[in-house]
């Protein structure tokens, strides 16, 4: 019921996106709609494979092209890692990328997102997107890293 209901929600995504409801779309989407952190397009790809979709890791380059374009998902570069792809409807988006493993974890902080929109209605402005994103190593890494004058 529950992966039918998720279904439902990313082939109406695409209708209001004006694309055309495929496959290929309905379940690149679904899968970006479950993820929990963002995902590169081979992650994507070994994700749907487990799943046994049959799809090619060029479909799926075209379809998160095609979901990108409609605005649907964004795309995100950090540093030297591969480009990843998140849905587009969160506002607020706090993430902490490891600079160690290049790993990327989403965060909430109601404090800091409250914060900010008070911070913004104190301007008289309104508040569209935020991005925050914490580069973080190991203290002792980052400690050897500043005694050597980097």
């Amino acid at each position: 019921m529950v992966n039918e209901r998720c279904h439902m929600q990313s082939q109406e995504l695409l209708k209001q996106a004006h694309l055309k409801v495929s496959l290929a779309r309905t379940l690149v989407l679904q899968q970006l709609l479950d993820a929990t952190t963002a995902c590169s397009a081979e992650q994507l790809y070994l994700q749907l494979q487990q799943q046994q979709s049959g799809l090619s890791l060029a479909t799926i380059y075209r379809v998160l092209t095609d979901l990108e374009q409609a605005q649907l998902i964004e795309r995100q570069y950090h540093q030297r890692t591969k480009a990843s792809f998140v849905i587009r409807q969160q506002q607020t988006q706090f993430q902490i990328l490891d600079l160690q493993t290049g790993q990327i974890k989403a965060f909430e902080h109601d404090n800091l997102s409250k914060y900010l929109e008070q911070l913004v209605d104190a301007m008289q402005q309104q508040l569209v997107k935020v991005e925050l994103t914490l580069h973080v190593q190991p203290k002792s890494e980052y400690e050897s890293n500043i005694s050597r004058g980097k």
